[in-house]
């Protein structure tokens, strides 16, 4: 069974344009994981330091290992994003079957 993420980020005031491209390079390592069938970020209109990134992996099992890799091999490229994250806020994780 697919394993949807949907991840909500607030990003630090004016470091949004920054996020993107932080994003982008984590993006180019995500895409190339066995199971990855979307790794997305949407920014707010409404709010421009708000992002909500989707991800949908073909199993949990692979889920699991995209996470353990960005724990690892891409810790750098993770670190990059939450290095923006807006002072004092973690984003949200909301897991779903589909």
């Amino acid at each position: 069974m697919a394993i949807r993420h949907v991840v909500t980020v607030r990003v630090a005031g004016g470091r949004a344009e920054d996020f993107l491209a932080a994003f982008r390079a984590l993006r180019e390592s995500a895409v190339r994981e066995p199971g990855c069938e979307q790794y997305e970020l949407f920014r707010s209109v409404d709010d421009p330091d708000k992002m909500v990134m989707l991800e949908r992996w073909s199993s949990r099992e692979l889920l699991e290992k995209h996470m353990a890799a960005e724990r690892t091999g891409n810790a750098a490229l993770v670190d990059a994003i939450v290095a923006l994250w807006a002072p004092g806020t973690t984003p949200t994780v909301e897991s779903y079957e589909t």
